[in-house]
């Protein structure tokens, strides 16, 4: 069984909403990640610089305690205590002795540090002597691990120029192992907090803008019915009353042409403007229970007319919604029987009944083909007064019922709406 279902389609209002709530979300997205990027990029420098300092301070402290230790005797340097002041600190010692332009080493004591080549040593301990003030840099020990080092400058016996500098390192993994952790949990913070930001303002944003979209929306459809369904009459009414103006023969046939167009046309915009009111909330469904049997009974005895028939079955059936608005689709079904119903130049033959909550209306045409769009048979065409198959499934979502379109095995469709039950009514 071939099974129809209508989908609305989206239209170009919705279309350039999503687009722009797209574009405020992206820019909104890029300016949290850019706003949080920069204050993590500050915090892992201020976090560096800190970690650096403090290892600095160390080292300051034992640089100090070595210095005091430093002496010059009978033109011999002397360190004597150094190794007991130094003790069992987790930190290295290296004392360079300056031998004319060139360095030479004079203590190398590694502690409990990894030992660092001296070649390594010397840059540091050369620009301290040059600019005869501390230097703090990283260096890597002879197994790749990063140590912090500070190199010191000193003189002995009051000399003019430096006699030597004094290096000392400790170990610096841990501290730079804390600092990549905290550059990781930054970095992701930023970026995580500006997705789940970007996602909060697009929530945000589809809120604020769904009654704007509706509104358009509503008008978008509006516009687009009227200009389906009044073309059509209008174009008929203009051209027969030509006819009636210049051909006085024709005159009569004219106008009663132009009299049924424009009851047609009366049709058409009493219904427009029915379910304009309805979308804009302007006009609450009127809402009351009646008889739907005695409803599908005066619509099929409007719309189908001689040569064409209908065999009617209406169970009695009593329905709550708003009588008009289901007669819109009632009657868009019926027209829709008669007008496609025909085959082979035989008059249409219609089967329409009522049961408890649905409605059936059942033709003997060519029905639908895999390649058909539903809708298109819904539309006026200039031979009905039906707003197309989307108003029809507009009228029974009202209802909060369904709408569905089927070819029969032996011939024709059957266009099948049911309805909530009557003693649920619908919010």
């Amino acid at each position: 069984m071939n099974l129809a279902r209508l989908r609305v389609p989206r239209l170009q209002t919705a279309n350039r909403l999503a687009g722009l709530r797209l574009r405020l979300v992206l820019l909104f997205t890029l300016l949290s990640l850019a706003g949080l990027s920069g204050m993590a990029v500050v915090g892992i420098a201020v976090d560096a610089q800190q970690r650096e300092q403090a290892l600095v301070a160390d080292l300051r402290i034992t640089s100090g305690a070595v210095l005091s230790l430093i002496y010059r005797e009978a033109g011999t340097l002397r360190m004597t205590g150094i190794a007991d002041a130094i003790g069992t600190r987790a930190t290295g010692v290296y004392v360079f002795e300056k031998r004319g332009d060139a360095l030479g080493p004079a203590l190398a004591r590694p502690g409990r540090t990894t030992s660092v080549p001296l070649e390594r040593l010397e840059p540091a301990a050369l620009t301290s002597i040059g600019t005869r003030s501390e230097v703090a840099a990283k260096v890597l020990a002879s197994d790749g691990t990063v140590q912090q080092l500070l190199a010191v400058a000193f003189e002995v016996e009051n000399t003019a120029q430096p006699t030597g500098a004094v290096v000392v390192t400790v170990d610096a993994q841990s501290s730079e192992a804390a600092h990549r952790r905290l550059s990781l949990a930054l970095i992701g913070g930023s970026v995580g907090f500006s997705l789940l930001s970007g996602l909060g303002g697009f929530l945000l944003a589809r809120r604020s803008t769904r009654a704007v979209e509706l509104a358009l929306d509503q008008q978008e459809r509006f516009l687009a019915d009227a200009a389906h369904e009044l073309r059509t009459p209008l174009t008929t009414i203009r051209l027969n009353a030509e006819i009636a103006v210049t051909d006085s023969r024709s005159s009569p046939n004219a106008m009663r042409t132009v009299l049924r167009s424009a009851e047609r046309l009366t049709d058409s915009v009493e219904t427009l403007l029915t379910r304009a009111r309805l979308m804009a909330g302007t006009q609450p469904l009127r809402r009351q229970r009646f008889r739907l049997d005695q409803l599908v009974s005066e619509v099929v005895s409007e719309t189908v007319q001689p040569p064409h028939t209908a065999q009617a079955a209406l169970e009695p059936t009593v329905c709550f919604g708003d009588p008009e608005v289901l007669r819109i689709a009632v009657r868009n079904l019926v027209e829709n029987a008669v007008r496609h119903g025909t085959s082979d130049g035989r008059p249409a033959r219609l089967e329409v009944t009522v049961s408890p909550d649905e409605i059936a209306v059942r033709d003997h045409g060519p029905g639908l083909s895999d390649r058909d769009d539903p809708r298109e048979r819904f539309h006026s065409g200039g031979h009905g007064t039906g707003l197309g198959l989307a108003i029809v499934d507009w009228a029974v979502q009202l209802h909060k019922g369904q709408l569905e379109l089927a070819n029969q095995a032996d011939g024709g469709m059957l266009a099948r709406i049911r309805l909530a039950p009557a003693g649920t009514p619908t919010p």
